[in-house]
């Protein structure tokens, strides 16, 4: 039932992500997805045979991964968008996402002499891209809409750095319950 719930979610990100490109003329960037998509999980298969598939959950899961890389490529197009447009902020969320990702990676690594639970600190931030979709995505969509009414109807526009931050908080929130067990 879980698994279901998962692939539903997935499912629906891919959906959107692709009916949106095709509608606004970014076949590129989904293309690129897709290509990213193929090409890993062939080097998956090649890794890990028979865990790792076109279609198995370690690669659908990475999907959100894959729109990250093919939207480093297609920057310059992405920010012709109007900033609240849905693949706008899909972008936009996803940077931020793997930039404090990327950030607790580098103050673990630094601070790990003195940082008791390190492995199961940086395990937990790699489970949290590739097998826990739902967290992953759901606070995704809660930054795209953060970024949507930032540009809407917030009075005060949230800089990148305090939308960096919430998202690093996010990150710490899922984190520390994994060590308390309690997710």
């Amino acid at each position: 039932m879980v698994t279901l719930i998962l692939n539903s979610i997935i499912y629906i990100y891919i959906c959107l992500f692709s009916l949106n490109c095709f509608r606004l003329r970014l076949k590129g960037w989904f293309f690129l997805s897709c290509f990213f998509w193929i090409i890993l999980a062939i080097f998956g298969n090649i890794l890990l045979p028979g865990l790792s598939n076109l279609f198995k959950h370690t690669n659908l899961y990475l999907f959100p991964f894959y729109i990250f890389l093919a939207s480093i490529f297609w920057r310059k197009k992405i920010s012709l968008l109007k900033p609240t447009s849905y693949l706008s902020t899909l972008a936009n969320s996803t940077r931020f996402q793997y930039a404090a990702q990327a950030i607790w990676l580098i103050l673990i690594f630094c601070l790990g002499k003195w940082m008791p639970f390190q492995v199961s600190i940086i395990f937990y931030l790699i489970e949290m891209i590739l097998w826990q979709p739902f967290f992953w995505i759901g606070s995704q969509w809660l930054l795209m809409y953060l970024l949507y009414l930032n540009h809407k109807e917030i009075k005060r526009k949230l800089s990148s750095q305090e939308i960096l931050l919430l998202t690093m908080l996010w990150q710490f929130f899922y984190v520390y319950l994994r060590l308390q067990k309690i997710v």
